[in-house]
């Protein structure tokens, strides 16, 4: 009867700490059907030093929300891609070894509607990563810097087409409101 009411207690408490888990408000994030973009068509115009990721990256979250990337004009609206700036500072040992690293990668852009010729959006976005940086591996560490650039890019272009969809939201507010 004892190991009964231990097993018991074991897994109520178990399920009292699966049950909070679940309820502490942790949502994945990204433009879902609530964050939907309201055009069908995009082109991507980006500068030669724009990451070539990031324009990968671009493609196919817009790909994911059933927008098509066109290399025309014939596009509703045109992102325009500024050269990416990607900036590494270091800090080191007595012995002058990198120990870690802060990344930063700002990416500009502009967003235009093609068929009435607005400007939809204009801003930069920001992304930060620390990583430590193993001066014995230095194989390993150059993989797992191209895999944080990687990640870099896709939070970019998450934000900026997050950034996007608000504004587009924003300025049907505005004509809603202008309206009534």
């Amino acid at each position: 009867m004892l190991i009964f009411v231990q097993r018991f207690s074991i897994y109520a408490l178990l399920a009292v700490m699966l049950l909070q888990l679940s309820g502490c408000g942790f949502h994945l994030r990204g433009l879902g059907s609530t964050g939907a973009l309201p055009f069908k068509s995009a082109q991507i115009q980006a500068d030669s030093n724009v990451r070539e990721e990031l324009v990968l990256a671009l493609k196919r979250q817009l790909n994911s929300v059933q927008v098509e990337v066109l290399d025309n004009q014939t596009a509703e609206v045109q992102i325009l891609l500024m050269p990416t700036q990607y900036q590494a500072s270091r800090t080191s040992t007595r012995l002058g070894d990198a120990t870690s690293q802060l990344l930063k990668m700002t990416q500009s852009f502009q967003v235009i509607n093609l068929t009435s010729g607005e400007k939809i959006i204009s801003g930069s976005s920001e992304v930060y990563r620390d990583r430590q940086i193993n001066t014995a591996v230095a194989l390993a560490s150059d993989n797992e810097l191209r895999t944080i650039q990687k990640s870099m890019s896709e939070e970019l272009a998450r934000q900026i087409l997050d950034r996007v969809a608000r504004a587009l939201r924003n300025a049907d507010k505005v004509t809603s409101k202008a309206k009534e």
